[in-house]
């Protein structure tokens, strides 16, 4: 089967990445500090499902088109497998917050999914798969950490909960900085080299 070149969807994906975890940050320290309401939920629920819908664009690139145009399949793991869960749970998310649910039922499989990305972590790492693993490294380990950490999350009670979030902030600060810095330097980069190649 022949595939469609195409441009690198990393620097999209990367900025999404960077807004879903800048809005979460942002949703967490509205529950801290105990002013969520219903309205602050809908509001955050629409922005998850529509970053959630966006990312399911740069998962399909990334899976079903010759996008770097040379072998790259340890990138098309790493970051397809990552960016097909990271969509699934922004469309889940933001359905639940959407229509004012609980996100109990859905802490379940993030808790399943954290242990993905903190394998896709250690993978960074040990074959130094991108030019920053350092990095990328911490990315993926503080997404793999939010996600574990919905459950505990879902189940606490309302003052362990506002203390969580406090430690989800901090959490997606960090996931959320590294996407940008990894995704700002690297669209730069990429644009860099087809200059160059020409």
């Amino acid at each position: 089967m022949s595939t469609l070149s195409s441009h690198n969807p990393l620097i999209l994906i990367l900025a999404l990445v960077t807004a879903a975890g800048a809005a979460g940050a942002a949703y967490l320290a509205y529950v801290a500090m105990g002013k969520e309401t219903p309205e602050i939920r809908k509001q955050f629920g629409a922005i998850f499902f529509i970053t959630g819908l966006f990312s399911l664009g740069g998962f399909a690139q990334l899976i079903l088109t010759d996008w770097a145009g040379f072998p790259a399949g340890h990138y098309s793991e790493l970051f397809g497998v990552t960016t097909g869960l990271f969509s699934f749970m922004l469309i889940i998310a933001g359905f639940l917050l959407y229509n004012n649910m609980s996100l109990t039922a859905l802490a379940w499989p993030s808790a399943v999914i954290g242990l993905y990305l903190l394998q896709g972590a250690r993978a960074v790492l040990d074959f130094d798969l991108t030019r920053r693993p350092t990095v990328t490294f911490i990315l993926w380990l503080a997404a793999g950490l939010a996600s574990i950490g919905m459950l505990p999350y879902a189940y606490a009670n309302e003052e362990n909960r506002r203390k969580l979030a406090w430690l989800g902030v901090i959490v997606l600060v960090v996931m959320a900085a590294a996407a940008a810095l990894t995704g700002v330097l690297g669209f730069y980069g990429h644009i860099e080299e087809v200059v160059a190649g020409h």
